[in-house]
């Protein structure tokens, strides 16, 4: 029998770092991390690389923009991207109100690269 347990997590009883509330921890599981990232108007977070992991989001609210290479991607709401291990990638927030994005990293790490404690 395993020691595994579900983890359910209610709305809004995530764990926070920033503007990240963490659903799915490196503590809950070694396979991926999930959160839901809200990025305010304006916003951009510079390009960057994750040299181990595939990063993926998917747009709930509001519309972003990527940055992949050299190629800018509008993201709307029930958009998905996918980023590969290795690609340089970045976003911003050029509309005037938030963006609410689940994010997944996998395999799990992220959030304690960014902050969160066990």
């Amino acid at each position: 029998m395993s020691d595994a347990r579900p983890v359910v997590v209610p709305p809004g009883g995530g764990h926070r770092v920033g503007n990240v509330e963490f659903l799915a921890r490196t503590a809950d599981t070694p396979r991926f991390n999930l959160g839901i990232i809200e990025i305010q108007a304006g916003r951009e977070l510079e390009a960057h690389v994750h040299r181990e992991e595939d990063d993926s989001f998917y747009i709930l609210e509001g519309e972003m923009t990527f940055v992949v290479g050299d190629e800018t991607v509008p993201a709307p709401p029930g958009t998905f991207v996918l980023i590969p291990p290795g690609i340089e990638h970045g976003f911003r927030n050029d509309g005037d109100t938030p963006v609410r994005m689940l994010n997944i990293h996998a395999p799990a790490g992220f959030d304690r690269r960014i902050g969160l404690e066990d």
